[in-house]
């Protein structure tokens, strides 16, 4: 069975840390080693960790960013796979048994679902799968990074995260991975994410400033046409739209619709409407009424 590698990038994380690490020693396939990367902390995050958990390999880097800490975790693995774990989630006990089923020659990275503050389910057997590509990754990013694994050499190959583009730098990743090997997302709920009410993701103006950066980067080196391309870049305008609207926020629901309809993408918009935001609005609906 191959080793498995797993990096914890944890900063101020002496509340959450504990029960991350545990759900990986309590893993029905057991990881090669584990790996946390103190940010910077200045709680008591490491001390916690040394105390507590004498197997695990503890490193401490001045703050840098959950990115520049696990590129950092990258380097430092032995394992042939690495999963990501952030300090504050934790994993299905069967979770790496699950995802290690589903390597192939062709398939070099592996994620899945995820759930908030619910208690974890049985996985059926067969567990449920899909296959994404390049230009279903650049339609949405689909996964969060706690459940991700993926092989130690491509992760190497791939210069780890990509700091410049912060904000969306695990979406920059899996986009790189995707030009380089199959993913397969399984598609159950392996890793329980803490919604925190403060974190990035509620802040929808900072996701959305962050795309852009992103998105510029692979507008040049993009393996689907230009055409494609700048029809999801519409769409991606689009559905902050919708988020900025739904908040009533004004000022930047008129940012991301001007955005969309910027002479760049004009003539793209509209494909973006009818192929994108229709569907997207009609799941949308369809939730809320059933």
């Amino acid at each position: 069975m191959a080793s498995i590698s797993v990096v914890i990038p944890a900063y101020n994380a002496e509340d959450t840390v504990v029960d991350a690490i545990r759900s990986v020693l309590q893993q029905s396939l057991p990881a090669h080693e584990i790996v946390v990367v103190d940010d910077g902390s200045n709680d008591g995050t490491a001390p916690l960790v040394r105390d507590q958990f004498p197997s695990v390999r503890l490193v401490r880097v001045p703050n840098g960013g959950p990115s520049r800490a696990r590129n950092q975790g990258i380097q430092l693995v032995t394992g042939e796979w690495i999963a990501f774990l952030d300090a504050d989630d934790t994993w299905h006990p069967d979770k790496l048994k699950v995802q290690m089923a589903q390597v192939s020659p062709d398939v070099e990275l592996i994620a899945s679902d995820w759930v908030r503050g619910t208690e974890f389910t049985s996985v059926p057997n067969p567990v449920p799968t899909t296959r994404l590509t390049y230009r279903d990754m650049l339609t949405m990013n689909q996964f969060q990074t706690s459940t991700v694994l993926m092989s130690t050499r491509l992760a190497k190959l791939l210069n780890g995260f990509d700091p410049e583009v912060d904000g969306a730098e695990d979406w920059d990743f899996w986009l790189r991975a995707s030009e380089h090997t199959n993913i397969v997302k399984v598609d159950w709920p392996l890793v329980q994410y803490r919604d925190v009410a403060t974190g990035y993701s509620k802040d929808v103006w900072r996701v959305y400033s962050t795309m852009q950066p992103m998105l510029d980067k692979h507008r040049g080196t993009t393996v689907i046409t230009r055409a494609q391309f700048a029809t999801l870049e519409s769409w991606h305008h689009l559905r902050f739209w919708v988020s900025f609207s739904l908040q009533h926020d004004r000022e930047h629901a008129k940012t991301a619709w001007r955005k969309a309809w910027q002479p760049r993408l004009r003539w793209h918009a509209l494909g973006a409407i009818f192929q994108y935001l229709v569907p997207f609005l009609a799941k949308r609906l369809k939730k809320r009424v059933g």
